[in-house]
């Protein structure tokens, strides 16, 4: 009699797939570098207490600059733009070195833009101002 063949099988084997993905992960894991972002250096106050008292600075150790939404600063209600950046970063340096207990108030429109409260802020660190309180209107 005749003996019949049997079909070959016509499917892949799918055993050793999951080896090969974990292969595969743990390879992109391996090699990805992934970015960090780094953001601005600042050293934050610590928290206030309740019922703590508010500290008052005398006007003479207060220097108050106001950036608009039109990307214009006022320093002590000087009006001042971009191009005087430069101009900004020797006041200040002059008023620190004067007065070491001058702190500097950077507020900002709440319409400005970041990158000008950036900017500003980045001139006022490089004159070396520690003390900045920010805030928005």
């Amino acid at each position: 009699m005749i003996k019949r063949r049997r079909k070959a099988s016509s499917s892949i084997p799918t055993a050793s797939t999951a080896d090969i993905a974990f292969l595969l992960i743990i390879f992109f894991m391996s090699t990805t570098k992934f970015d960090t972002k780094i953001g601005l250096g600042l050293t934050l106050p610590p928290a206030a207490v309740e019922g703590a008292e508010k500290v008052k600075i005398a006007e003479k150790n207060m220097t108050r600059i106001f950036i608009n939404k039109d990307g214009q600063f006022l320093v002590n209600d000087q009006l001042m733009t971009q191009q005087d950046l430069p101009k900004l970063e020797d006041l200040v340096r002059k008023s620190v070195s004067e007065n070491p207990k001058m702190v500097i108030s950077l507020k900002t429109d709440r319409e400005a833009s970041y990158n000008n409260m950036i900017m500003v802020l980045d001139r006022l660190q490089k004159a070396g101002a520690v003390k900045i309180a920010l805030s928005t209107n």
